[in-house]
């Protein structure tokens, strides 16, 4: 196995769109298993609180800081590698560490213990996304990459929907901790199919690879970058809080059991979710061949209408009409997501690709991650005792209200995007 510090490999043909299909297909399964891993506490919060016997705040700090912590610390030197080694060999090894620690989180004796293993974990959103997107990039066009990293995103989806339906399952059958011992294993034997069947696509080997400080004022002296990343990180911080507590609401509020509440969540939000990307990434790549704005007039559109039908999934009453709701806001809510991630790749150079998105998914995990899980635990700690099992829901309607506010900064990089483009 070559080193993952070792020279990118340069390829003597393009690689055919067969190949790169496959590649693309290899990454889906890598965003999958990513966000099922992640995602899998979300649907057993219930059984791990009452084993630790801790509060929302303790479990949305479980949910989400840590995964955020490994972000702040190595994201970006881990891309910065990337942008400079094998790509493909450092996915694999990512791909290989981070399912190791989702086994190891079933076999967690303390508290403490299950939140080192989550920090671990979170090496999956450092080599998943930004050297990922990287790779993909230099396999499909400019013309093509908007669908394609979509297709790339939505494989969160299914990750989401293993993580929800199946995770709730076994969760009630096997209990949690075998549960994550089981979703650990697929990792490992997709690190061996990237490392043995991906190759590393051909780069310019004159293409300078700038000092991070340089590359930092570059993509933040773009206004289009920006406020990209300004709207992906509100998009993030609601979102992952409905990630993280969704499973709780159902069961406090509609008294639904574990196995249940999974099955609604994974229905409720896989197919529209995939849908509403694949969709939203054939659109844009038509439309944006005319104007590169509509690549985010479309997620400004997209973050305004989801949280209105958010708030009706969490205010109405009727489990089947809520759940209506659900699956429209869930075809809207990440619409912005294989959007944006064409836009970071087409503002940033080829040898800053990785590092642009660990930026971008800095700021996401910092105020997505990092504050959306615990922002609405400790919100619904606050109400608990004036609303009871109903403060959950009250708390997951302030934190939708970010997706307003993303989309204004999603119009806001559309003014600059063109000649940002051009510059790049």
């Amino acid at each position: 196995m070559p080193c993952a510090n070792s020279p990118p490999v340069v390829d003597a043909a393009r690689p055919s769109r067969a190949y790169a299909r496959y590649v693309l297909g290899v990454c889906f399964c890598l965003t999958a298993i990513n966000v099922m891993d992640r995602q899998l506490l979300a649907i057993l919060v219930e059984p791990v609180k009452l084993e630790f016997g801790v509060s929302d705040l303790a479990m949305g700090l479980l949910t989400g800081t840590a995964f955020a912590i490994f972000h702040a610390l190595v994201g970006v030197p881990i891309s910065r590698w990337a942008d400079r080694g094998n790509r493909r060999s450092i996915i694999a090894l990512g791909l290989f560490a981070w399912s190791a620690l989702t086994v190891a989180t079933g076999f967690a004796a303390r508290f403490w213990q299950i939140f080192a293993a989550r920090v671990g974990v979170g090496v999956g959103e450092a080599v998943g996304s930004g050297p990922a997107q990287s790779l993909l990039s230099d396999y499909f066009p400019p013309e093509r990459r908007g669908l394609a990293l979509s297709v790339h995103g939505s494989g969160g989806t299914l990750g989401a929907l293993a993580g929800f339906a199946l995770g709730g399952l076994l969760g009630e059958l096997y209990g949690w901790r075998m549960t994550f011992v089981i979703f650990g294993l697929p990792g490992l034997l997709l690190a061996g199919v990237m490392w043995a069947t991906v190759r590393e696509p051909a780069r310019d080997p004159g293409e300078p690879l700038d000092p991070l400080p340089e590359v930092a004022r570059y993509l933040f002296g773009l206004p289009a970058f920006r406020q990209i990343a300004f709207a992906a990180a509100l998009n993030a911080f609601a979102s992952y809080a409905l990630l993280s507590w969704n499973g709780s609401f159902l069961i406090r509020v509609h008294q639904l059991d574990l196995a249940r509440a999974g099955l609604i969540l994974g229905a409720g939000t896989a197919l529209p979710t995939v849908l509403g990307m694949w969709a939203a990434g054939l659109v844009a790549d038509r439309l944006g061949r005319r104007d590169a704005r509509w690549y985010q007039w479309l997620p400004a559109a997209a973050s305004l209408l989801c949280a209105p039908f958010f708030a009706f999934y969490l205010l109405l009453p009727n489990l089947w009409v809520a759940t209506a709701m659900l699956v429209v806001a869930s075809a809207l809510n990440t619409v912005w997501l294989g959007l944006g991630n064409a836009m970071i790749q087409g503002l940033a150079r080829p040898r800053m690709r990785a590092v642009a998105f660990a930026f971008v998914i800095v700021l996401n995990a910092g105020v997505g991650l990092g504050l959306g899980p615990p922002a609405a635990g400790a919100l619904s700690d606050l109400w608990a005792d004036r609303l009871g099992p109903e403060s959950i829901r009250y708390a997951l309607l302030v934190v939708v209200a970010t997706y307003p506010w993303a989309a204004v900064h999603h119009l806001r990089a559309a003014r600059t995007l063109r000649e940002d483009l051009s510059r790049s």
